[in-house]
């Protein structure tokens, strides 16, 4: 239900705009409401019972008493839509039982064909329809792993970032064991200079992950941003952001988790200057348990499984986890890996955000001399 619907003379839904016109001109209609006439409107003609809208509305489990919330949003609906309940054109009463949307309803626009599987599986076509229970309302990013959208999380009224494997992936189990690492990861650290995890949930088969949604900009873009900015001013900010990544990696470090693709990229900075490291989907479990079959495992062929197991996967670029730019030697020569691993990364990371530069120089920059 993504293009615009009519119903009666001159009223329009949009769903992806979360907006009730009526001759193109918008009408006020509060969540609760707007969300009950979506729930009528999809199932016109049929039946939709109180059950099903708190369902829809509040989400499954919910102990709340809602029946006064109900009432009230089906009287606004009818007021905005200057329905008579006595001889209703849009709403109907079916007592006991719930409501009927009995309007015809159908697309704006000329009729046109359904659209193509790439159109339907675009990131683009799901704006405005609902994920559990949340709203996705604008794309934030994202690449060949999942797309992260800007969402509405219709119980508790907060915005959040959720994060969606492409619907070619939705079924892969190397990209779900890629989200599942990271929710499993991000959400055993409660720490400040770490991006929170809410839920790990599915949708329709289609895997997603619900995230703290973080204003401001990547490291990378910092970086970008203050290259020209004065080297004492320059100084003391970099040194604060450096301290907390440090903060943020030795809390993971301390439950026995390597985060394995510490990069510019994968480091936030929030707009009150806080850094939060991001995306633990590559991360790994030091604590983990090793295959049995491991133990009678010829050294080298121990070494590569060691890296190259089911984590070789993990990735998509080739046999290394991680970004290649930032990785550590033992990471490329597939080596077994402890924290030190990351502060080599993090290492690179510190050089770049000094210097704007991703290669080390046999003579420093004119900041980076400056700094030093």
């Amino acid at each position: 239900m993504l293009a615009p619907l009519r119903f009666g003379d001159d009223f329009e839904l949009d769903v992806r705009s979360y907006e009730l016109r009526r001759a193109s001109q918008a009408l006020k209609l509060e969540r609760i409401p707007m969300e009950v006439l979506i729930l009528l409107i999809e199932f016109h003609g049929q039946l939709v019972t109180r059950d099903q809208i708190v369902e829809h509305v509040w989400g499954p489990g919910t102990f709340l008493d809602t029946d006064n919330s109900i009432n009230a949003a089906i009287r606004k609906i009818r007021q905005v839509l200057g329905d008579d309940p006595e001889q209703p054109r849009f709403v109907l009463t079916v007592t006991g039982k719930g409501y009927r949307f009995v309007a015809t309803v159908q697309e704006s626009g000329p009729p046109c064909e359904q659209a193509s599987e790439s159109s339907a599986a675009s990131p683009e076509s799901l704006l405005g329809t609902r994920i559990s229970h949340y709203r996705l309302l604008n794309i934030l990013g994202g690449g060949g792993m999942g797309v992260v959208y800007k969402a509405e999380d219709l119980r508790l009224g907060r915005a959040v970032a959720l994060k969606l494997l492409p619907g070619e992936l939705a079924s892969d189990p190397i990209a779900f064991e890629r989200l599942q690492r990271e929710a499993r990861a991000a959400s055993s650290l409660d720490h400040p200079n770490i991006c929170s995890i809410y839920q790990l949930g599915d949708n329709q088969r289609q895997p997603f992950i619900v995230m703290q949604l973080l204003e401001g900009q990547t490291l990378r873009e910092w970086i970008e941003s203050t290259t020209n900015q004065d080297a004492p001013a320059h100084l003391k900010q970099l040194l604060e952001i450096a301290i907390q990544i440090l903060h943020g990696l030795g809390a993971a470090h301390e439950k026995g988790i390597i985060h394995r693709d510490i990069k510019p990229a994968n480091i936030f900075i929030t707009r009150r200057g806080q850094a939060k490291i991001l995306d633990f989907g590559v991360a790994k479990f030091l604590d983990a348990t090793e295959p049995a079959s491991r133990t009678t495992a010829p050294p080298s062929m121990d070494k590569e499984r060691s890296s190259c197991s089911s984590d070789s996967q993990l990735t998509r670029t080739g046999a290394s986890i991680g970004t290649p730019s930032y990785l550590s030697p033992e990471q490329i020569r597939g080596e077994k890996l402890d924290s030190r691993t990351d502060l080599f990364s993090f290492g690179l990371v510190l050089y770049e955000m000094a210097t704007a530069s991703r290669r080390i120089r046999e003579k420093p920059s004119r900041r980076f001399a400056m700094l030093s």
